[in-house]
């Protein structure tokens, strides 16, 4: 998944990403994929870009969520 890529690549025997399509809906750039190969993102961090109005979108009707906090 994307969190992987960047590990991968620092590790001199990491081979294998696990990818989860399914991220796409929630993040705001997917996992750049070419020719078998994924490719780290440029955003710091964890490299994930995501789509806070879609996670808010699949949140629980009863639960709160406010983009960005921790708590």
């Amino acid at each position: 998944m994307e969190l992987h890529v960047a590990l991968c690549c620092a590790v001199p025997n990491g081979r294998w990403v696990e990818h989860i399509p399914q991220l796409g809906r929630i993040t705001a750039a997917p996992m750049r994929i070419e020719g078998g190969r994924a490719f780290p993102s440029s955003q710091p961090g964890p490299g994930i870009e995501w789509d806070w109005d879609a996670v808010a979108g699949l949140a629980e009707p009863d639960l709160r969520f406010d983009q960005g906090t921790t708590e």
